[in-house]
């Protein structure tokens, strides 16, 4: 394993390789500099979506996810995958294996850290890959975030699972034109002919899969004047002895990733306002609260 770094305010900002089933594999680890710099006591791995790399979700999400690491206590990983993309469903030998990939990673910080929590959030292609993770490494992760993609196709859960329950965040926008909200799972999907699941449907299929049975609870995000024709809805599954699911609806959202720093280029649609991406993965996951 070799390591180069270089500086971001508030962070420090180390890129890696490791060698997993015969490939070199790239990744970049965002940790407290100066004064607040420690051992990190969580990770939070942020996967791509298609067509980008680890750095460029960084910056397509303002760099937002990093604010956790500047405060000392979570190391943010932005692993890169081969050609751009992840296998999130494949399985034979002819295909990359970004579940061994990613599982070489929370082993590694476990071997640097300890036992500490380790956390999946995925945006588009990378939700995908943080889907199969759910089914395939449950006992590596202790929660999992899905920004802007939905349950494969029927048919298309072509791996394992070992029906293990975990916290599951979405966020999905209702105007996602890439991956469409009701759940078409293509580009102007409407005239899909195997339509998948709907963001709704893959919230409610991850409460069922964590045993929650209690009808979920509905609320209005406070709206701010700049979010402009956006809103938030959440729908939060909870119940006494079992994991949580909450699915944010962005309504008049794009294929983004919501923050407060950058907002992404037209042709994907609106960032709102009224949701920070980061301050809701920190807010449902105490592990990684400042």
């Amino acid at each position: 394993m070799s390591s180069r770094t270089r500086a971001r305010p508030g962070t420090r900002i180390s890129s890696q390789t490791i060698a997993v089933d015969g490939h070199t594999r790239t990744f970049w680890t965002a940790t407290a500099a100066g004064a607040e710099a420690a051992a990190p006591s969580a990770v939070l791995l942020v996967l791509h979506g298609s067509s980008q790399s680890g750095m460029q979700v960084r910056a397509f999400s303002g760099q937002s996810f990093d604010t956790l690491a500047a405060g000392g206590k979570v190391a943010v990983v932005y692993p890169d995958g081969l050609k751009k993309a992840w296998n999130h469903a494949a399985r034979d030998a002819n295909t990359v294996d970004d579940v061994a990939f990613l599982t070489a990673l929370a082993d590694h910080f476990h071997a640097l850290y300890g036992p500490i929590p380790v956390i999946a959030a995925g945006y588009s292609n990378g939700g995908q890959m943080v889907i199969r993770l759910i089914h395939e490494i449950p006992d590596k992760l202790d929660g999992a975030a899905i920004v802007s993609a939905t349950l494969p196709r029927p048919g298309g859960l072509a791996f394992a699972d070992k029906h293990l329950p975990l916290p599951v965040l979405l966020i999905h926008g209702t105007r996602d034109r890439v991956v469409p909200y009701r759940g078409e799972g293509r580009l102007w999907g409407r005239w899909a002919r195997n339509p998948g699941p709907s963001a709704p449907e893959t919230a409610r299929y991850f409460a069922h899969r964590n045993g929650i049975t209690d009808a979920p609870v509905e609320t209005v995000l406070p709206h701010r004047p700049e979010s402009g024709r956006t809103s938030v809805r959440a729908r939060r599954y909870t119940q006494e002895g079992r994991l949580p699911v909450t699915l944010y609806t962005v309504v008049g959202g794009g294929h983004v990733v919501p923050n407060r720093r950058k907002r992404a280029i037209f042709v994907l649609g609106r960032t709102t306002q009224d949701l920070s991406a980061v301050e809701a993965v920190a807010d449902f996951f105490p592990a990684l609260r400042q």
